[in-house]
Formats: structure tokens, C-alpha cells, sequence
């Protein structure tokens, strides 16, 4: 995989060599510009889908709570409605009194509210008076609701009275009739239990509630359920059906409300859910009130928002990549003039000048330096012309002075290593040997990292004592036999004399770990200092040292691409396959 990723890095490396910077400035701020616009506009659209969702989910659990409370308010009012009628004083007389008297209270009773059927059962379950008469004279001791009554107020859930059912009449619809029990314990004014005051509310009345909610919010396809604590749906699609249960169904009464996605025929819906706790001191009986919509309805809104955002950041990607385009053009066209220039001064005769350019302030720059370049090589030229001239008037003296310039000329006057032309000469006649004598060779090159940097940040003195420092690391780290020159500037090459792929590589590293840990001190200021190192061996196809030397560059090339203090061995075969080519 390292081997993979590294060749890939090195593809890069070749393209970019092949690419103008026009090129590059123009697909680094597409990309950029791409990159910025794509990343906020779908996080544009991930918020407003998130927000819009949420706001359509609030509604609905919104509808659901409002429902759940006009249940638990409706049951808690017609509970507190059975209470007051029982306690009432003018009903004491008319407990154990004129049946008729107690039945003409109690249709007053269910006139004014929403009871199909009240009546009241003496102690041993016998119906002393009723509504209509219905059941008047039956026995109901055997009834949950009366049983529960002579303990305390209770209150039912839904359920189905056949035998009164059977005695109301039958509805338009054929509807089934369902009732909501609710039973009073009556005492007299000592405390003596009477019998209970039993009410069957008519189911119906909830399911105008469920159609008035539905009406009332306004958007059809929602849809709303009440659904029993065991999971049963009494009122909504799919009625009398399981719609929850087992775990489900726990979660729903264990959360209380939320919302959820779940697939109803095959459609995708949005649900929201409420369990009604009741209200005061009206227990509930959990039922849960459910608002479901399709999610391609409630979330069309989303996601339209969404799309539409997205839409603005592709058109806002492509403005970008078109001025990207025209920005690249402005910035690389004084470094193109720049570039023309050199070449045309490079292959003229005689002192010439480049013209001034503009653009930017490094392009400024840059004009500046090669301008005083150019100024200074005409000035060394006059002063070669003068230093001969001045030669051929002094034979001797000029030989003495050149005998003494040889000597200073094989060494650098700063490090004290060899210079470019002694080392030349000596690994000319190192790879002769080799050649001849079948052995082995290797070249390192050496590069300080951030050199500039150093020089910019702490004064060429500081850049001065980092190149000593390196220097010196290097003499001391290689053999008697091995040689080591400063090639300028801030770069070092080394001839390592008999020596096998595996020694190089670790005598390399070996160096760029010691100028690594080493540090330079420029009066009170500490300079860490790195290096980067190209590593070449000699290969019989090499036509000199220049050859082993321009490998070895390209592996300090590559090394300083790719992060920087480390060593890259540049194998041979990338050399002769570009020579081929």
C-alpha cells in the first residue's frame, strides 16, 4: 500500500513538472473554490432539511399533544361531572327514594352531557334506575365498572356493551356502539355505601373529536389514530387492529411522546405520538394519539429547500471556476514575459538587460534580482577583462598568484570542504575505478530545509553558521576514504568509496538524523535544523559522475517534494527509461 501510495505521490510530482503555472494556479482555485462551495451548500441543505424536518415534526407532535389533552380533559371533566351528581345533597333523598323521581335526575343528567346510558345499582348490583330504562331491574353485580365502583371512582376504557348496545338504537352507519365506563361509589351523609353511579359515555364522541383535530390543521394528509395502551387501534385507519406491540409498543408508553418513521402499505410515513398521563387528579388511561403523514409530503418542502441550494452551489461553483480561469491568466502572464525574457538573454551575445515586469509584488521582486544579477555579471565580466589584461603585464606574478588561487580553489572558503571543480575531479577518477575494477560507488546529495527561511527569519550570519554546522556533521560522519564538497549555496554532495545499497541508505540516514538532533546557536537563538537527502549508486550505464550526481538530485528532488527530512534512493532504471525516452 506505502509502495502504491508513493508511486502515486511521484506520478503527481511528474504531471505537475509538465504543467504551466497558469494551469496550476487555475485547478488549485477551482478546486478550492469547489471544494469551499460544494462543502456549504450541502451543509446549507443539511440544515435547512434538518430545520424543516424538524419544524414538520413539531407540528405534528404538536397535533397529537393537543388531541391527547382534549381527551385526557374530556374524560377528567365527565369523571368530575359523575362525582358532583353523586355528592350532590338534593340526591340523598333520591338514592333509596321514587325510582321514577331518581330516573327523571338521571335523563336530566344525560341530557346535559355526553352519556348514553347512566344508571344506579344498589349495593347488590340490581339497577334501581336507569336512562330510558334501559336495564332498569337487571342485575349488574357482574359488571367490571360495578365492581370497581363500590371500591373507588374508576373509570374504563373502551369496550363493547352488547346487551345494552342491543337495546339502543341502531346507528345510520351500522356502527357497532362503544362505550367508556365511568362508575361513582354513592354514600349517604354517614359515610354508608348506597350502590354506584354508572355512566357509559358513547365512544362516538371521539371520533368527531379526531375529524374536528383534522379539519383543524389543515393539511389533509395527515392522519390521527387513538390507540389503546395495549396497542389496539380504536379510532383511525385500520381500526380494531394491532398496530403495536412488544417492544414497540413499550417504547411508545416508556417515551411518553416523539417521533418516528415507520412504513404503513408500503408508504413511507412520518409519526408523531403522544400517551396521555391525564389530567389533575384524573389517572389517564394511556392512550396513545398518534399524527402520521406520508414522508413524501411532509418532507417536500424539505427537500426542495434542499435541492434548491444545492442547485445555487453548483452555478456559484462554476462562476468560481470560470474567474479561476481568468485570475490564473493575471497571475501567471508576467511570470510567462519573465520567462521568455531569460531565455532570450540566455542565447544573446554580448551585455543585455530584461525588462522590467509587473503583476505582483514577488513578481516585482524577482525582476528586481535578476536585473541586479544581470548587472553584476556584466560588472564581473569588465573586472575579468581588466583582471587579464592586468595578467598579461605580470607573467610571473599572475603564475604565482594562480598557484596560490589553485590551492584556495579546491577548497570552500566557509566549510573547508572540497569545491565543485576539486570534487569533480576526484569522482571523475572514482568512477573509472569503479568502472574498471567492478566496484561500488555511491552519491549522496544534501539540501538544508527552509534554508531561505533561516536567512529571512534570523540574517545571513545565521544562515552562514547553519551551513558550517552541517559541514562539519558531514565530515565527521563519513569515512577517510569518502569525499565531501559544498556544492553552494545551502547544498552538500558526498562520494561514498566502496560501499553497497543498504550501507548508503543507513550512513545517509545516519547523517540526516545527526544534523536532525544537532542544533545552531546564533547568539541567544536556537535554529533547529533539518536536511533532505538524495541517494544515488553508480550503475554501469552511467556515462560519468554527472550522471550518478543528476540522479542523486532527482532523488533530493523527490525527497524535498515529499515532505522533507527524509532520504529518497533514486534507482537507476528511472533514469535510463527517461533517456530512452
Amino acid at each position: 500500500m506505502r509502495a502504491l501510495l508513493q508511486r502515486a505521490v511521484n506520478r503527481l510530482h511528474a504531471i505537475e513538472d509538465h504543467l504551466t503555472v497558469r494551469t496550476q494556479i487555475a485547478a488549485a482555485v477551482a478546486a478550492m473554490s469547489i471544494v469551499l462551495v460544494g462543502t456549504l451548500a450541502a451543509g446549507a441543505a443539511l440544515i435547512s432539511y434538518r430545520n424543516t424536518s424538524t419544524l414538520i415534526e413539531n407540528n405534528l407532535a404538536g397535533t397529537a399533544a393537543m388531541v391527547s389533552g382534549r381527551l385526557d380533559r374530556f374524560m377528567a371533566t365527565r369523571r368530575q361531572e359523575m362525582m358532583l351528581f353523586a355528592g350532590l345533597q338534593p340526591m340523598e333523598q333520591l338514592w333509596q327514594g321514587d325510582p321514577a323521581a331518581l330516573r327523571s335526575s338521571l335523563e336530566a343528567l344525560q341530557h346535559s352531557f355526553d352519556f348514553a346510558w347512566i344508571g344506579f345499582a344498589d349495593v347488590d348490583g340490581n339497577v334501581v334506575a336507569s336512562t330510558g330504562g334501559l336495564l332498569q331491574g337487571k342485575s349488574v353485580a357482574a359488571r367490571p365498572w360495578f365492581k370497581q365502583g363500590l371500591e373507588r371512582v374508576a373509570v374504563g376504557d373502551v369496550h363493547e356493551a352488547l346487551l345494552l348496545a342491543s337495546l339502543l338504537t341502531q346507528r345510520a352507519n351500522n356502527e357497532p356502539y362503544r362505550f367508556v365506563d365511568i362508575a361513582v361509589p354513592v354514600r349517604d351523609a354517614s359515610g354508608k355505601l348506597l350502590g354506584v353511579l354508572g355512566g357509559h359515555l358513547d365512544w362516538n364522541w371521539a371520533t368527531s373529536l379526531i375529524k374536528d383535530a383534522e379539519a383543524r390543521d389543515g393539511n389533509a394528509d395527515a392522519t390521527l389514530s387513538i390507540i389503546s395502551k395495549g396497542g389496539m387501534v380504536l379510532v383511525g385507519p385500520q381500526k380494531e387492529t394491532i398496530r403495536y406491540a412488544g417492544d414497540e409498543l413499550a417504547d411508545i408508553l416508556k417515551a411518553g411522546d416523539g417521533t418516528f418513521r415507520e412504513t404503513r402499505d408500503g408508504q413511507q410515513m412520518l409519526t408523531a405520538f403522544h400517551v396521555g398521563n391525564g389530567f389533575r387528579d384524573y389517572q389517564g388511561l394511556n392512550w396513545i394519539v398518534t399524527a402520521s403523514q406520508p414522508a413524501s409530503v411532509a418532507l417536500k418542502a424539505a427537500i426542495a429547500s434542499a435541492k434548491t441550494i444545492l442547485a445555487i452551489g453548483a452555478a456559484t461553483a462554476l462562476i468560481a471556476l470560470s474567474l479561476a480561469v481568468l485570475v490564473s491568466r493575471r497571475i501567471a502572464a508576467p511570470i510567462v514575459a519573465i520567462t521568455r525574457e531569460a531565455d532570450r538573454i540566455g542565447r544573446a551575445h554580448g551585455p543585455t538587460m530584461l525588462a522590467r515586469q509587473s503583476g505582483s509584488a514577488e513578481v516585482v521582486q524577482l525582476s528586481r534580482a535578476l536585473r541586479s544579477l544581470l548587472r553584476r555579471i556584466g560588472l564581473a565580466e569588465e573586472r575579468t577583462k581588466e583582471a587579464e589584461l592586468r595578467a598579461t603585464e605580470n607573467a610571473m606574478q599572475l603564475q604565482e598568484d594562480m598557484l596560490k588561487l589553485r590551492q584556495l580553489a579546491d577548497t570552500d572558503f566557509m566549510t573547508g570542504l572540497m569545491n565543485r571543480r576539486s570534487f569533480l575531479t576526484v569522482a571523475d577518477d572514482a568512477v573509472a575505478y569503479c568502472r574498471r575494477y567492478k566496484r561500488n560507488m555511491a552519491t549522496l546529495m544534501i539540501d538544508i530545509d527552509h534554508f531561505k527561511k533561516i536567512n529571512d527569519t534570523h540574517g545571513h550570519a545565521a544562515g552562514d553558521d547553519a551551513i558550517k554546522r552541517v559541514a562539519e556533521i558531514v565530515s565527521q560522519s563519513i569515512r577517510t576514504t569518502d569525499k565531501a564538497a559544498r556544492f553552494g549555496g545551502e547544498e552538500f554532495v558526498v562520494l561514498l568509496r566502496e560501499i553497497d545499497q543498504e550501507t548508503a541508505v543507513l550512513l545517509a540516514d545516519r547523517i540526516r538524523t545527526a544534523i536532525e538532533s544537532a542544533t545552531v546557536r546564533h547568539g541567544n537563538v536556537i535554529i533547529p535544523l533539518t536536511v533532505s537527502v538524495g541517494l544515488a549508486l553508480f550503475d554501469e550505464s552511467d556515462r560519468d559522475v554527472q550522471d550518478v550526481i543528476e540522479r542523486a538530485d532527482q532523488g533530493l528532488y523527490v525527497a524535498k517534494k515529499t515532505g522533507r527530512n527524509r532520504t529518497f534512493l533514486m534507482p537507476a532504471e528511472d533514469e535510463r527509461a527517461a533517456r530512452a525516452a
